[in-house]
């Protein structure tokens, strides 16, 4: 069962966390703050593999790529971070920075705990 935590929700599938947003928009400090401040704490605290599923994320500011890459670092060899589900406008920021090479990105959720 899902645990609901304000901007996104969480469950364990098979050791792994997998984490689905619960807005659209993460466009303010804040908003970042509140969804990858808590997921960093995770890593921190032992979480060894997790997966954030994107669908349904409209808009996201290129400050979350900073907190993104935060969390990419602290679950880092062995520990992983799975992207899945970009939306387009995702994708592009992603594209942009030139971020495929970095990041393990999958086309859908089943394919990144298949694969992780």
């Amino acid at each position: 069962m899902a645990e609901t935590m304000g901007l996104y929700e969480w469950e364990e599938i098979g050791g792994v966390a997998v984490v689905r947003f619960n807005t659209p928009y993460l466009r303010d400090e804040q908003a970042i703050r509140g969804f990858f401040d808590p997921l960093i704490e995770m890593a921190e605290s032992g979480r060894e593999k997790m997966i954030i599923n994107f669908s349904g994320v409209e808009s996201f500011a290129s400050y979350a790529i900073g907190k993104l890459l935060t969390l990419n670092s602290k679950l880092a060899k062995p520990k992983v971070l799975a992207l899945c589900e970009l939306t387009p406008i995702v994708e592009e920021i992603i594209d942009i920075m030139a971020l495929k090479k970095v990041l393990r990105i999958y086309p859908t959720e089943r394919e990144a705990l298949d694969r992780i």
